[in-house]
C-alpha cells in the first residue's frame, strides 16, 4: 500500500480552513470540545481492531500490545478531557488583597486561552498515543489542528487520519498526507503553535521553521537513555522489567533503555538475568520460529542502519536468532563489553539492542559519562534499592523523568507530564499538563473606581508624600532576610502597620460597594 500524499492546493486549503475556523470562534465553546473529544473517543474505541490490523501491518507488532502501549492510555486521556475540561479551562482568581498592597482595590483572574491554529506531526513508531493525545489536549483548549502523520507508518496513518476527519468538524480538524516536501510546505505557513514527536535532527529543522515566526514549539524527541545497575537491587526482578522495555516495539520507543551501565561486581549476573527474561518473553524466537509478540523494524534503511552498527561493534554480541533482512525482522541482541566510542553508542539506536558498558562504581562514573557524551535524555533509568545512591543519583543526572526499578512505565500515565530536557525536547504533554501546554496564560484585570484613591500617587507632578506612599506599599517592609549567614526563606508577611492600612483599606471599599449598589444598583 501507499498513501495517497495530498496535493499542494489541498494542503494550501486545508491550513487556511483550520486557521478561519479558529478565528469563527466555534472552537472556544466548552459543549462544542466535549463533544469533539467524545467523537473521537468512540472512533477509536469502535475501531479498535482495525487500528491494531494496521499496525500489524505497519510494523508486525501484536495487536495485544498496540492495546497495552497505545489505545487504553488513548482512551484515558479524552475521558479524562471530557470529564475534567470545566475544571481545567475555569479561570483562576488571584487574591491579592495581602499579598500586593498596590492591588488591593482590583480583581485579577489568569485565563486559560488556546494558542490558535497548532500544527500537530506524528511519530511512526506510536502513531496512535503519541498522536492522538496531543490533538486531544489542543482540541480540549481549544485550538484547531492540522494533523500530519509519518509516512513510514502507511496503513496506521492512514486510517487514523481517514477516522478523524469522519468524525471530527471540518473547521477545526484536517489532516494532510505526505513525505519531505508536504512536510516543508507545511512549515512555511505561520503557525500559532508547533507540535513534533520524532527525532532530533527533524526538532532542530522544526525549531528553525517555527522561529522565523516565533512559534512555540513543543518538541518530543529521543535521545540515549541510560540504565544505571548497582550491586544494590534485585536482579532477577528488574532484568525482566529492562528486557521487557527495551524490546516492545522491537526497542523502536523513545524512551526504552539505549544502553546499561553496569557495576562490575554483577554484570555476569546481569547478562545471565537479561537472557534468561529475554527467552521467557519470547519463546518461539529461542525455538527459531517467529513471535506474534515481536515487532518488526520499520522499514529497509532502518534495518541497514541497525545492522551496520552491530557489524562495526567492538564488544561481544549475543543474539536470540538471526537478522533476516527481508522480513524487517532484527533479533534481541545484547553487546556487552562496550565503550563510550563504541559504534553502539554514538547515536540513539532506536532497536532491539542493548549495549552494556561495564565500570567499577556507578556513583563515581555514571553522572560524568552521562552528562560528558548523552546529556538529556527523555529519560533515565536507576536500578537500585539503595535510598542513598537513588538520591545521589537523580541529583546527578540531567533527564526528561526519572524512573526507579522499572522503565518505560513514566511515560503512561495522565498524571505524569511528559517531555524532554535539552537535545530530547521541549514542553510537556498528558492530561492536565496537555491542555496547559496548548494554552497560554492571560492575566484579566479590572480596575474600580474607588482604586483611584490609591493610584493618585502615581501621577505627576510627583511629591514627597506619594514617592513615600508608593515606597511603603511597593517595597518588602519589616521580616527580610539577613546580609549574612543562613537565610531561611521565612520571612513573608505584612507587618502590623500594613495590615492596619489593609484594614481601613478594606473598610472604604466594603462601604464604597454599599453606597454603590444602594444607590445605583
Amino acid at each position: 500500500m501507499e498513501l495517497e500524499y495530498t496535493d499542494k492546493d489541498t494542503i494550501q486549503r486545508k491550513y487556511e480552513t483550520v486557521v478561519n475556523g479558529y478565528f469563527s470562534g466555534i472552537s472556544k465553546d466548552l459543549g462544542f470540545r466535549r463533544e469533539q473529544l467524545r467523537n473521537l473517543y468512540y472512533a477509536i474505541q469502535d475501531n479498535e481492531e482495525a487500528l491494531a490490523d494496521a499496525l500489524h501491518k505497519d510494523l508486525n507488532r501484536s495487536p495485544d500490545e498496540t492495546e497495552i502501549l497505545e489505545l487504553n492510555q488513548v482512551l484515558t486521556e479524552a475521558s479524562l478531557a471530557i470529564s475534567k475540561l470545566s475544571k481545567w479551562a475555569e479561570p483562576e482568581k488571584q487574591h491579592l488583597f495581602f499579598k500586593d498592597m498596590r492591588y488591593a482595590a482590583s480583581s485579577v483572574k489568569l485565563e486559560k486561552n488556546p494558542y490558535g491554529a497548532v500544527l500537530i506531526m506524528g511519530p511512526w513508531n506510536y502513531p496512535y498515543k503519541c498522536s492522538l493525545i496531543p490533538i486531544i489536549s489542543a482540541i480540549a483548549a481549544g485550538n484547531t489542528v492540522l494533523f500530519k502523520p509519518s509516512e513510514l507508518a502507511v496503513h496506521s496513518s492512514a486510517l487514523l487520519s481517514q477516522l478523524l476527519e469522519n468524525v471530527l468538524e471540518e473547521t477545526i480538524f484536517q489532516s494532510v498526507l505526505g513525505g519531505i516536501t508536504e512536510t516543508t510546505q507545511l512549515l512555511t505557513y505561520k503557525w500559532d503553535k508547533i507540535m513534533l514527536t520524532g527525532s532530533t535532527k527533524v526538532g532542530k529543522i522544526v525549531s528553525r521553521a517555527a522561529s522565523k515566526h516565533l512559534t512555540p514549539v513543543t518538541l518530543e524527541l529521543g535521545g540515549k537513555c541510560p540504565v544505571i545497575v548497582t550491586k544494590n537491587v534485585n536482579l532477577s526482578v528488574v532484568a525482566k522489567r529492562v528486557a521487557w522495555g527495551k524490546l516492545v516495539n522491537a526497542g523502536q520507543t523513545c524512551i526504552c533503555p539505549d544502553y546499561a551501565i553496569v557495576e562490575h561486581e554483577v554484570v555476569d549476573e546481569f547478562m545471565f538475568r537479561l537472557e534468561e527474561a529475554i527467552k521467557n518473553l519470547y519463546p518461539a524466537l529461542e525455538a527459531g520460529n517467529e513471535s506474534k509478540d515481536y515487532a518488526n523494524i520499520v522499514s529497509e534503511r532502518n534495518f541497514d542502519r541497525i545492522q551496520g552498527l552491530v557489524k562495526n561493534t567492538k564488544g561481544t554480541v549475543w543474539q536470540l536468532g538471526e537478522p533476516d533482512r527481508e522480513k524487517l525482522f532484527y533479533p534481541p541482541t545484547l553487546v556487552r563489553g562496550v565503550t563510550v566510542h563504541d559504534s553502539l553508542m554514538t547515536e540513539e539506536l532506536f532497536a532491539p539492542i542493548l549495549p552494556i558498558m561495564e565500570v567499577e562504581n556507578v556513583l563515581d562514573t555514571a553522572p560524568a559519562l552521562i552528562s560528558q557524551f548523552h546529556d538529556g535524555p527523555l529519560a533515565a533509568y536507576l536500578l537500585t534499592d539503595d535510598k542513598h545512591e537513588q538520591n545521589y543519583l537523580s541529583t546527578r543526572i540531567r533527564a526528561g523523568a526519572i524512573a526507579i526499578n522499572d522503565v518505560l512505565v513514566q511515560g503512561g500515565s495522565a498524571s505524569i507530564p511528559f517531555g524532554g530536557f535539552g537535545s530530547s525536547g521541549t514542553g510537556h504533554y498528558h492530561g492536565k499538563f496537555g491542555f496547559d501546554e496548548f494554552s497560554y496564560t492571560r492575566p484579566v484585570l479590572k480596575q474600580t473606581k474607588f482604586a483611584e484613591l490609591l493610584l493618585k500617587a502615581r501621577y505627576p507632578p510627583y511629591i514627597p508624600f506619594h514617592r513615600s506612599l508608593i515606597r511603603f506599599f511597593s517595597r518588602p517592609v519589616g521580616k527580610t532576610f539577613p546580609r549574612e549567614g543562613p537565610v531561611s526563606g521565612d520571612f513573608d508577611g505584612l507587618t502590623f502597620t500594613q495590615l492596619f492600612y489593609v484594614y481601613i483599606i478594606g473598610i472604604a471599599i466594603g462601604t464604597y460597594q454599599a453606597i454603590k449598589y444602594t444607590f445605583y444598583g
